[in-house]
């Protein structure tokens, strides 16, 4: 279990090397950290220069400074405290802890709702708790989901919309309770109201989006089950066709597009939610997307990400592969040969398309798809994800495919699969040794359990 300490533990260690050993400032600092991380202390949380810079006081200070002005009702100066004690939260983790533990969540969020009617406090008051809550998230309470559905249903104007929704998405993640709680708030109803006006704005999509996904994430390890499965599926049934749709819009807005599609892949969980982007154009539009745009790394990411997703629907499988996608696929991943989440997704993408599925497998082996495996695994030895996929790809393209695998035996397949097993063992033991079965090449496989041998009897004398 990782260890801990508070804030005032680790200054008393510091005051005391000062003190009794007398240390200068930074030697005090340096030796208090070496102390607490031999012990296996986390200080991740921990103001480790608090002395030098005088954070504590700065925040102290500003926290102070918003808590009269709420008592005096005078708001004149509070952008600008807004704004320094932004800055002070945005130096690392350590400062948010501590503005939190000294009731900085409550300061702020009774200073935006005392100030509702004040946009330019509003705002920075939207940036100061989004500060304050990235990578902090635990500090959200009811009366802050309060506010943030008010402030959705009643601000129009796009900056503080904006402000909102990544504060909202910053609440999300890695916190599975906030997301019940927000969800359960009716918070897509509200987000769809912003995809669907007809004067919404690239930026806001971006950050509803963001939102969304942030919705569906399955990131908080300290709950085993989540919702993000239920939360996916609601929301793709009211927005999957109004995501599809506004695509086309947004073609030429390289960032738009990619967060449609990255969107669109979050959501898509059930099998007619593959059919429903199908029946929408989607496949068309990513395809267009790939053709036109052949040297944007992140986009051709994105969009291998969601053919992968719309492969879950084995129609929608032979479709993509029938209508050409095949070659557009197989040219990416060796055209972007440099970057790893590109080859990546592409040989994820492969795998899915070639699963149970001996034709599509069979149009991949026509345009010299084992050819670009075998590179993709020569130019990343090392990388654990690109083998594993690369291993799962050339089990599916040669289990039902036993003529046409010796493709790759003729590329050197064994030798690569043999060296990634014994570089990585474990790690991918399994994945390399069932594509060995399948090539029809030596492997010797483990018996996971055996009888010892002793006589079953069914109990009848």
């Amino acid at each position: 279990m990782v260890r801990v300490i508070s804030q005032e533990t680790y200054n008393e260690v510091v005051n005391e090397n000062i003190e009794e050993f007398s240390m200068t400032l930074e030697e005090a600092i340096e030796d208090a950290v070496k102390q607490f991380e031999a012990q296996g202390v986390d200080l991740t949380n921990i103001i480790k220069d608090l002395a030098i810079s005088d954070s504590k006081e700065l925040i102290d200070s500003y926290l102070s400074q918003i808590n009269i002005a709420i008592e005096d009702k005078n708001y004149g100066n509070m952008p600008q405290v807004l704004d320094k004690l932004r800055n002070e939260l945005n130096k690392d983790i350590a400062h948010r802890v501590y503005a939190g533990n000294k009731g900085a969540y409550k300061s702020l969020i009774k200073l935006t709702k005392a100030c509702s009617h004040n946009g330019t406090i509003v705002k920075a008051g939207l940036k100061a708790i989004t500060s304050l809550m990235t990578g902090n998230p635990d500090l959200l309470n009811d009366e802050g989901i309060a506010l943030q559905i008010h402030i959705l249903e009643t601000y129009p104007d796009i900056t503080t919309l904006q402000y909102l929704l990544r504060w909202i998405r910053e609440c999300c993640i890695k916190h599975e309770l906030n997301r019940q709680s927000i969800f359960n708030a009716d918070i897509f109803s509200k987000l769809k109201k912003i995809l669907v006006r007809d004067d919404v704005s690239g930026s806001e999509l971006r950050d509803a989006c963001a939102v969304i996904r942030a919705l569906v994430l399955d990131d908080d390890i300290r709950h085993e089950y989540g919702k993000a499965h239920e939360h996916a599926s609601i929301i793709a049934k009211g927005a999957l066709n109004v995501l599809t749709e506004l695509m086309p819009r947004y073609m030429k807005d390289k960032e738009v597009v990619g967060d449609l599609i990255i969107t669109l892949a979050a959501l898509i969980v059930r099998n007619e939610f593959c059919q429903e982007v199908l029946d929408a154009g989607g496949l068309k539009f990513v395809t267009n997307v790939m053709i036109d745009y052949p040297d944007s790394e992140k986009l051709n990411w994105q969009a291998l990400k969601l053919l992968k997703a719309l492969a879950g629907n084995d129609n929608v499988k032979s479709h993509i592969v029938t209508s050409g996608c095949g070659p557009i696929i197989v040219a990416a991943v060796s055209r972007m040969r440099e970057s790893e989440c590109v080859v990546t997704a592409g040989l994820a993408c492969i795998s899915a398309l070639t699963l149970r599925c001996p034709s599509n497998a069979g149009v991949f082996y026509d345009f010299g798809t084992p050819l670009v495996i075998v590179d993709a695994m020569k130019a990343y030895p090392k990388s654990v994800p690109v083998l594993k996929q690369a291993a799962w790809a050339i089990r599916n393209m040669s289990v039902r495919n036993k003529a046409e695998c010796s493709e790759f035996i003729a590329h050197g397949i064994e030798d690569i699969l043999g060296n990634a097993l014994k570089l990585h063992g474990p790690k991918i033991e399994s994945d390399v040794k069932a594509a060995l079965r399948d090539l029809g090449l030596k492997v010797e496989l483990k018996e996971r359990w055996t009888g010892k041998g002793v006589g079953l009897s069914n109990g009848v004398n």
